[in-house]
């Protein structure tokens, strides 16, 4: 067995910069049937997001998770707008065109505010088919954060239009009739653009290039469905969603799991496949547990299959967190 050991103290300082941005270095595709362990470390509080790529065998990019608020799909033709979940972000569509009289928060019950999904799917977003409507006068939306991330707690926003190469939406503070116009820009290297309100509305770099990662590990929103759409936070692993789908195997066991076990499989896009539930909170004793025998197959953007297990959320001092995990290329 292959093992990786990183220091994951150097990981936080040398990444977690205003870009956001890791310089590279080439490694050996792993042979198969060669299983390798790493583990990543997003902090106590799970503040950091981390991209991870297989081939190369450690994360490529490190990013705060509160440094955006709106990512907006940046290909060509993508027009979805997601919400960063994990900032515990809201939004509501008022109906209305006319941005200068939106004064007020809407009056509306808790349950009535919009989320995203947490599949991540283009079809599952809070703000919807926007363009839809904005020939005959864009809708205008309240946006509402939690104020542990963001001092003002409203803003509200206008998607006027997009193109090809860019978006254009107007923003400002919900109580005041100043706004501002701004220009998102699109580069199809990446899967999102992404949008800060801090400073005044600017467009940040929280991801890498989509050809360069499999899965990232971050803080989102799930939603309990059978608790009346409940929403909670969680720490967990999403998919790149450039040409990556996946399937979990909660009964084999990892050891069993092989490239013709898998070969019926039902492979999903969903970016919560892996999710977050391969651990749970042992209440007698206090902490998080990792079921070892499940186990998710990957088919990533290069066409690979690799199988990975969790075998831990804390670090050797304890701290949780730092998810260990055990993966292998399967072809």
């Amino acid at each position: 067995m292959r093992t990786y050991q990183i220091s994951f103290l150097f990981i936080a300082i040398g990444f977690l910069l205003a870009s956001c941005e890791k310089k590279e270095s080439p490694i050996s595709l792993p042979e198969k049937g060669v299983a390798a362990i790493d583990r990543v470390d997003m902090g106590e509080d799970y503040h950091d997001q981390i991209f991870y790529d297989f081939e190369k065998g450690y994360p490529v990019y490190t990013s705060a998770i509160n440094c955006w608020d709106l990512a907006f799909e940046a290909s060509p033709t993508g027009f979805h707008v997601f919400m960063n979940g994990g900032k515990d972000m809201w939004v509501y569509n008022t109906h209305q065109t006319d941005i200068k009289a939106v004064l007020e928060p809407p009056k509306i019950k808790a349950g009535e505010w919009q989320f995203d999904s947490p599949s991540g799917l283009p079809d599952s977003t809070a703000i919807g088919n926007w363009k839809k409507s904005r020939r005959a006068g864009s809708d205008v939306y309240v946006v509402k954060m939690n104020p542990a991330h963001f001092k003002d707690t409203f803003k509200k926003i206008v998607l006027v239009d997009y193109s090809t190469t860019e978006y254009q939406m107007i923003i400002g503070d919900l109580r005041s009739t100043n706004t501002k116009m701004v220009r998102i820009p699109k580069d199809d290297k990446y899967n999102f653009a992404y949008f800060s309100f801090d400073d005044g509305g600017k467009v940040v770099y929280p991801e890498p290039p989509k050809d360069s990662w499999d899965i990232v590990f971050t803080r989102y929103r799930y939603i309990y469905y059978y608790l009346n759409n409940f929403p909670y936070l969680v720490s967990g692993v999403l998919l790149n969603p450039y040409k990556t789908t996946a399937f979990a195997d909660s009964t084999s066991g990892y050891e069993a799991v092989t490239i013709n076990s898998v070969a019926t499989a039902k492979f999903l896009k969903n970016r919560d496949v892996i999710g977050f539930d391969w651990k749970y909170y042992d209440i007698p004793n206090g902490k998080y547990t990792v079921n070892k025998k499940k186990a998710y197959v990957l088919n990533t953007r290069q066409g690979q299959f690799w199988k990975i297990r969790f075998l831990d959320f804390y670090n050797s001092a304890g701290v949780k967190g730092s998810p260990s995990f055990e993966y292998e290329r399967l072809q």
